[in-house]
Formats: C-alpha cells, sequence, structure tokens
C-alpha cells in the first residue's frame, strides 16, 4: 500500500543543511497498523508529511498503492491525497463550525446530495461514538472527543491509508485507550492501512503489528511487534523496550541495591525473553535442577501481542561458572534469547538498559 524508495528530506538552516530524513526505504503493506516511533527529532513527523507530500522529498519515490504520487502534477496530487487522511496531534478542527460541519466539510463539491452528506456524516460520527454531539462544537468537546471527531473527519473521503501524527500524545491514558480501540476497530471494518508516529512505545505494544524505529533521519530497525519486543537489535529499541516494560526500573534498583554474593561462585544477572510457547514451560526451574544452579527471579512479566505471548524475566543465575554459562546455553539453544545485564567480573551493567549478550 506505501513504498518509499531512498527518500531524503534537507534543509537550509543558517546557511547550515539539516538531513531531516537519509536514504529511508519503507514497505507498508495493505491492512497493516504500522508503527513509526523515535525521539525528537528523528525525523519520524517528516517522513510522515512526506508520505502524503505535504512536505515535498528532496529526492526518492512515494507510491501509494501503486501509483507514484511524487511523479503528479498540483491537481493530480491535490485529487489523489482525498484518498489520504490524516489526524493531528492538535485536532486541527474548525472552531466556528460545529462537529457536523467539520466532518461534513471534506465531503463539499464532490456532488452528493444534502440527504447523503448527513447520512454520511451521521454514520461515521457513530462509528467514533458521537451522534449525539452533532450539533456541539469544538469549545464544548473534550481532547479525546476533539479526537474522535477528527477521525470521523478523515473517514469522510473513504481514504485508503489513515496517517497519524502524534494523535494521542495529547490526551490522557484513558483517551488514549479509547482512540487507539477506535482506530483497532477501522483497521478490522475497512480493512483500512493505518501508520501511527509516536514517541510511545506503548501506543506501538496496544494496537500496532509492525514498527519501524528512527533516529538522526534514518530507520535502524523495523520489523513485526513480537519480533522488536522479544529480540531487539539496535540500543536505541533496546532502550524503548526497557522503559516500556519498566526493564530500567529492575537496573536502576540493582545498581543502587547490591545483592550478597558469596566466593567462588559465578554471579550473572540476566534479561531473558519466551515467545509463544515457550512462556508457559518451566525451563528455569529445569536448568535450577539439571545444572545444579540457583536462579533467583527479580522480576517478571507477560505481554500478548498480536494473540502471542511474550514473556520477560530479569533472572539472577549464581553457581560454578561452567555450569551457569552451560545453563545460559542451554536457554539459548532452546530458542530463548539471554542477555546479560550485569557480569560479576566487571560488575557493569552493559549499556544500562537490559542490553549485552552471552558471547
Amino acid at each position: 500500500m506505501i513504498l518509499l524508495e531512498h527518500v531524503k528530506k534537507t534543509y537550509l538552516s543558517n546557511n547550515n543543511t539539516v538531513n531531516a530524513l537519509n536514504d529511508v526505504n519503507l514497505k507498508i503493506n495493505k491492512g497493516d497498523i504500522f508503527g513509526i516511533i523515535g525521539y525528537s527529532g528523528a525525523g519520524k513527523s517528516t517522513l510522515i508529511r512526506c508520505i502524503n507530500l505535504l512536505e515535498t522529498p528532496t529526492s526518492g519515490k512515494v507510491f501509494i498503492n501503486c501509483t507514484e504520487i511524487t511523479s503528479l502534477n498540483e491537481k493530480q496530487l491535490r485529487k489523489y491525497r482525498q484518498r489520504i487522511g490524516m489526524i493531528f496531534q492538535h485536532f486541527n478542527l474548525m472552531s466556528s463550525r460545529n462537529v457536523f460541519k467539520n466532518v461534513a466539510y471534506p465531503l463539499k463539491g464532490k456532488g452528493l446530495s444534502k440527504t447523503q452528506i448527513e447520512e454520511k456524516v451521521l454514520h461515521l460520527l457513530e462509528i467514533v461514538g458521537l451522534k449525539d454531539k452533532a450539533t456541539a462544537y469544538p469549545s464544548e468537546l473534550s481532547g479525546g472527543q476533539k479526537q474522535r471527531v477528527s477521525i470521523a473527519r478523515a473517514l469522510a473521503n473513504d481514504p485508503e491509508v489513515l496517517l497519524c501524527d502524534e494523535a494521542t500524545s495529547a490526551l490522557d491514558p484513558e483517551n488514549t485507550k479509547s482512540i487507539l480501540n477506535i482506530l483497532k476497530e477501522i483497521n478490522n471494518s475497512l480493512n483500512l492501512t493505518i501508520v501511527i508516529i509516536t514517541h510511545q512505545m506503548e501506543v506501538v505494544k496496544d494496537i500496532c503489528n509492525k514498527v519501524a524505529i528512527m533516529e538522526n533521519g534514518e530507520i535502524v530497525e523495523e520489523g513485526s511487534i513480537v519480533d522488536i519486543f522479544s529480540n531487539p537489535k539496535t540500543k536505541i529499541t533496546k532502550d524503548f523496550i526497557a522503559n516500556t516494560m519498566h526493564c530500567d526500573n529492575v537496573v536502576q534498583m540493582l545498581k543502587e541495591n547490591k545483592f550478597i554474593k558469596y566466593p567462588n561462585k559465578k554471579y550473572i544477572t540476566t534479561k531473558i525473553s519466551f515467545i509463544g510457547q515457550t512462556t508457559g514451560q518451566a525451563f528455569i526451574s529445569r536448568i535450577s535442577m539439571e545444572y545444579k544452579v540457583f536462579a533467583s527471579i527479580l522480576f517478571g512479566s507477560i505481554e500478548y501481542l498480536q494473540g502471542v505471548p511474550v514473556g520477560n524475566l530479569i533472572v539472577q543465575f549464581s553457581g560454578i561458572d561452567d555450569k551457569v554459562f552451560r545453563a545460559i546455553n542451554y536457554l539459548r539453544e532452546n530458542n530463548i534469547n539471554v542477555e546479560v545485564i550485569e557480569d560479576d567480573e566487571t560488575d557493569e551493567f552493559n549499556n544500562s538498559k537490559c542490553s549485552g549478550t552471552i558471547s
């Protein structure tokens, strides 16, 4: 549905060239809920604005449903943009128009009768749960309600793609959950391709089936949500996930509260990730018995991502050197990801965010 080929975007600022996007290649399939995440300044908002050409790429090509929109003239592009809905962080509603007229605005000049417009607008407001607010004005609505109106307006032209630029950043947790549920329902019922720009990994975890992580204008990692959460490769991805899973809190606790350690024993503190059916298997008990290794579980959680259980444990192993390493290798041989947080030989935390691997 969406294909970006070698997209670059540069700006001139005080006679300096700023590379907002640097050779971005991305493919988003029809029906995906695709998350693009990064810190401020990573280039994610520029990227989403290049998808509908609100920002014109300096170079590269953008395709929507096999049409290269970067080759369209202004008139063709204006017409094609009707297939691309967009919602923004700050809603962008017209304060002088009521809810009904805000949603109806994109239908102007479509040749629809007054009755057809009314039926369509009320149907869209019913989808977002605001049919009873048709005559209300934006100033009378909560933030969550305003964003629902924005979604209804974005759907007015029956788009193929819905772009969401930080659509939940201005909302409290309860309204965020409500908006994400609406987006899920729209994706399921309309098979609408949705692209979500966010700096909140919680949002990605709750709704997306695929995700790309951006840093310094580049996509540094991408994949299915299950693969990214169970086996992140880059430091920035590990940082995002550690924060979401509250793993960073555990690391801080370990830094501040050293556990009693006995001489002549090897101590390794690890993060262990389980996927699918392995979350229900008693690997920790098994290796404790078979390898005579003590395993202290310091933290544990199971998340369901796209219906797949993904478990994470922070475990401190202690025992004879060889047996500790054999126990860890046994886990890895059973396709369980093991990352080092602390090794007593150095007594240092690798990257301080549950990262590093057994070598």
